[in-house]
């Protein structure tokens, strides 16, 4: 049977071994119902998305970092606080997610790698870029089944432990984007890592704050009335399935998507905040993000329209998005140490004329204004995920952001700190932490901020931000002629991964 498994594969890598992880206690599964139906907000998130990340840890005295049966043990004490990811996920009838045959396991895969880790380095000297890794990184996980069998029948969650010749190591740790965000997964991995130190000779280690891992309103039971009385409420930011668009079948296939690293040093983005700004009100500000967000939101418009100039039309909104987090005051309903979603997606479209012409801090100070003040409020947010839960049918949910080959979409990973709290043997920092481009990450428009490698090491510009940025191919020798967004982006990956 045809299936959807992406496996990228490398001469000097090869899987020895694979284990199946349970809880190290068995009476973990007690605590935890025999079917978990997911909450409204992980209902957003498609079930063949995953989070992956690579931490790469290298050997910096005699022994060898993070021997792999240590890590074994401690994912299964892992397990015992985060039970539920032994299991297996289901779609039930009406749409929803559910996790059920609790107790099926998760995986470690053992694998080697015949090249020592400087073998992998880029020609700036101590410095390892996500595109030097076997791979570009992908060879450090294991693979990926996103057909409906596939991610109905693999685990939800996936380390992939790799150590090269030299002793450094690789984790490649995936985990199912509809069970945790960002946040969430961070979280699970500094728990991993404290319990990691934490196990010394017969002790077994515990955590000091237990994470909430079921989701909120998963266990909402609204009687008919209610049920229409959330339905009655007006989302500001979703929709039931809109009738679709008419469509023209391209008369050649579009081009491949290229993924791309775009670093921006910390005084550049300094500059950038400042030319980002209103100039007649300096007292105002911009983030660091908006700012990024902003200088590709135009730069991409202007060389798409560039590429589309014989026929303007075939290019679609040039919609922009961004996920928010709903962690802390903007929602206090959510527990401490929240493992699940808790994303909402904010979107906007600016016109032709501004993001063509307009000056940069006039982007900006829309970008600012959709994240500080666009955002539902408590009230607006609950009634959103009532709606939701309320759905009979809710594969019919859809974003009103309109995806396409005008659109562009933004993460903040850089706000997640990834290097803290990731030290494992030592306390010796990862060398890199970062998220791969990978065959359902390739999608036109879609950019990561994140911290860069300095995050690892004594000294260096701790400012500086890498932009993990896929596009088109044409779009980007287009934007490589781009003054403004080269004058604060002062290094680009010569190459990148390309799709298909």
């Amino acid at each position: 049977m045809k299936t959807n498994t992406v496996t990228f594969t490398h001469p000097s890598v090869n899987v020895l071994e694979n284990c199946t992880l349970h809880c190290y206690r068995n009476v973990s599964y007690s605590n935890v119902p025999t079917t978990i139906k997911v909450g409204p907000f992980d209902q957003l998130v498609a079930p063949f998305i995953p989070v992956a990340v690579v931490f790469i840890y290298e050997q910096s005295g005699s022994l060898e970092p993070i021997p792999v049966r240590r890590l074994q043990r401690v994912l299964e004490l892992l397990l015992d606080y985060y039970p539920h990811l032994t299991g297996r996920l289901n779609i039930a009838t009406d749409g929803t997610y559910e996790i059920t045959r609790i107790g099926t396991g998760a995986e470690l895969l053992i694998a080697k790698c015949t090249d020592r880790l400087d073998s992998f380095s880029s020609d700036t000297p101590g410095r390892i870029s996500l595109m030097d890794l076997p791979g570009a990184s992908n060879a450090l996980f294991g693979p990926f089944d996103a057909s409906l069998e596939g991610i109905c029948r693999d685990p939800l969650f996936t380390v992939q432990h790799t150590r090269f010749v030299c002793g450094s190591v690789a984790l490649g740790v995936r985990l199912r984007h509809n069970n945790c965000d960002g946040n969430g997964y961070f979280q699970l991995i500094r728990d991993l890592a404290a319990l990691y130190r934490g196990l010394k000779s017969d002790n077994i280690p515990t955590l000091a704050r237990p994470p909430h891992f079921l989701s909120y309103m998963s266990d909402l039971d609204m009687t008919s009335d209610e049920k229409q009385e959330a339905l009655a409420f007006k989302p500001s930011l979703l929709v039931i399935d809109p009738p679709p668009e008419v469509t023209t079948v391209p008369s050649q296939p579009p081009p491949h998507v290229v993924g791309r690293i775009l670093r921006f040093p910390g005084a550049e983005l300094e500059a950038l905040k400042v030319y980002a700004t209103d100039p007649s009100t300096p007292n105002n500000w911009v983030s660091t993000f908006e700012a990024i967000s902003a200088l590709l939101y135009q730069s991409i418009y202007q060389a798409r329209l560039q590429y589309f100039s014989e026929d303007p039309s075939a290019m679609s909104p040039p919609d922009f998005l961004t996920p928010l987090d709903f962690r802390g005051k903007r929602f206090p309903e959510l527990p401490p140490a929240y493992f699940p979603n808790a994303l909402l997606c904010l979107y906007t479209s600016l016109s032709h004329d501004m993001l063509s012409h307009a000056p940069l801090w006039q982007i900006a100070k829309h970008l600012h204004d959709l994240m500080r003040n666009k955002a539902p409020d408590a009230g607006h947010l609950k009634n959103t995920l009532r709606w939701i839960a309320a759905q009979p049918d809710k594969t019919r949910i859809r974003s009103g952001f309109r995806y396409g080959n005008g659109s562009i979409m933004v993460s903040q990973w850089a706000k997640f700190d990834m290097y803290a709290g990731t030290e494992f043997d030592d306390d010796e920092k990862p060398k890199l932490v970062s998220t791969p481009f990978t065959s359902i990450s390739l999608v036109d428009g879609l950019a990561y901020t994140l911290p860069t490698e300095m995050q690892g090491k004594a000294g260096g510009d701790k400012q500086a931000i890498d932009v993990n940025l896929a596009l088109s191919e044409p779009i980007w020798e287009i934007l490589e002629r781009d003054e403004q967004l080269k004058q604060f982006s002062t290094s680009w990956s010569p190459i990148g991964v390309r799709s298909g």
